[in-house]
């Protein structure tokens, strides 16, 4: 990872760890940067401590090393976007995001960890957005520490992303937006439940077509609980078809994330990505309704 930056005019002088500090990166990288990493100040090596002035050209080096521990699985991903510090995949269905004891080989950060090999990049695998195992869709993965740090930093303000779900039943209202408050059933279950406890849980649902038992539904979350949106249409009466946890079981959850929107923090440009779900039977209406 290598930043840099040109110091403003209108900046005070003062030294390099506060002007690291000032520009917003964090406390636990700078201090990786000064241990493990290289400052410069127009390109001469130097210390934090040192002192910066306006117009001063600031370069701050760290490479991080990619977890060992994590298996390579030589599987091809879908890359929607990919710039020099942000990848964005679309994860399949019955998947999971991340390795775990059930799930060692087949998790998206294997696949990933064999392309950044296979393309030299040498860092760890920051996951911006996570997906259920059963949910498919896009997912936006930081190549570095500091893109990660930034691209959450204004996760709420910066980031909006939009799901697609078949529901069972039709909903009286059309369009809704629904607020409730969401924890874990218990400490040892995946289980989430709506409770007076619960952490504020906020979706915004319309519906895009309506079949004899079931409807195609757009949800946008202005939260990003566990399970939130499964949750969310059980509560209302309204389970995701497919899903076993909340509703009835079925061939595959009907619930995709295919619209992401997100500001990139190193071009302060939007960058808007799309992939619509494999589904057959609703692909029709959502390329007319969408």
């Amino acid at each position: 990872m290598k930043l840099e930056y040109i110091v403003e005019e209108n900046f005070n002088e003062m030294m390099l760890k506060e002007y690291i500090a000032e520009i917003g990166i964090s406390k636990n990288l700078a201090k990786k940067i000064k241990l493990y990493g290289k400052m410069f100040i127009n390109d001469i090596e130097s210390k934090n401590y040192f002192l910066v002035k306006p117009n001063d050209k600031i370069t701050l080096i760290y490479d991080e090393k990619m977890n060992t521990e994590i298996n390579t699985i030589p599987k091809e991903i879908e890359i929607l976007y990919e710039d020099e510090n942000i990848l964005v995949v679309c994860k399949e269905r019955d998947l999971a995001s991340q390795p775990s004891h059930r799930h060692q080989d087949d998790n998206l950060i294997s696949y990933i960890k064999h392309y950044f090999i296979t393309n030299k990049i040498d860092s760890n695998i920051h996951l911006v957005n996570r997906l259920d195992y059963s949910t498919s869709g896009v997912m936006i993965i930081a190549k570095n520490g500091y893109a990660h740090y930034l691209l959450t930093k204004n996760d709420s303000i910066n980031v909006t992303r939009k799901y697609l779900a078949v529901v069972e039943g039709k909903l009286s209202l059309k369009e809704a937006k629904v607020v409730l408050k969401i924890e874990r059933e218990n400490e040892h279950s995946i289980k989430r439940i709506v409770t007076e406890n619960g952490k504020l849980s906020i979706t915004n649902y319309r519906v895009v077509k309506e079949y004899e038992n079931e409807s195609l539904v757009e949800l946008k979350l202005d939260t990003g609980r566990t399970h939130q949106i499964r949750v969310t249409m059980a509560h209302l009466g309204h389970p995701v078809c497919g899903d076993k946890l909340y509703g009835t079981e079925g061939d595959g959850l009907m619930l995709h994330c295919y619209y992401l929107r997100f500001l990139n923090p190193f071009t302060n440009k939007w960058i808007e990505i799309k992939k619509m779900p494999n589904w057959d039977k609703y692909i029709k209406d959502i390329e007319k309704n969408l």
